[in-house]
């Protein structure tokens, strides 16, 4: 087990070479939601989050000490009817079993906040499995649990 602590963490958009580090944990993700993706979903993701005509990043948790990526985070803009302002939705976050529990998922959602309220769209949301409850005791720390269900088409 590692000794991450949250001093020891640094924040910061993908780069390039982050992408291996990036990968295990998308891996990693998928394995825990029982999901599998092509891999080549895996290059065109990365791409998108490289490319700044498109309103999609990640940002990835990394421990100083060591300089491994612990922890990754992918979010994008979207439009709203329920405002002029747009919005942040976190599609994913993820942060490496052995690394839990030090500060990392709180400082990647924080990541977050701080771009959102940088593009002027402060409004940021996300969802989990009702089962996630590792998950949810951060979630409640960092935001409140909205009183909604999500529903999506079937076979989709």
């Amino acid at each position: 087990m590692s000794n991450t602590s949250e001093d020891n963490i640094t924040v910061r958009f993908v780069t390039e070479n982050d992408k291996g580090g990036w990968q295990r944990l998308w891996k990693s993700y998928q394995d825990f939601y029982e999901v599998s993706f092509p891999d080549d979903l895996d290059d065109f993701n990365f791409g998108r989050f490289l490319d700044p005509n498109i309103k999609m990043w990640a940002a990835v948790a990394v421990e100083s000490s060591s300089e491994k990526i612990i922890g990754m985070i992918n979010f994008f803009n979207h439009m709203t009817t329920w405002d002029f302002k747009d919005k942040i939705y976190i599609n994913d976050l993820y942060v490496d079993e052995n690394s839990r529990v030090k500060g990392a998922g709180g400082k990647l959602i924080q990541f977050v906040y701080d771009e959102a309220d940088k593009l002027g769209t402060p409004s940021v949301y996300w969802c989990t499995d009702e089962s996630n409850h590792r998950a949810q005791l951060l979630y409640v720390k960092v935001g409140y649990k909205a009183p909604k269900i999500l529903y999506k088409r079937k076979g989709y």
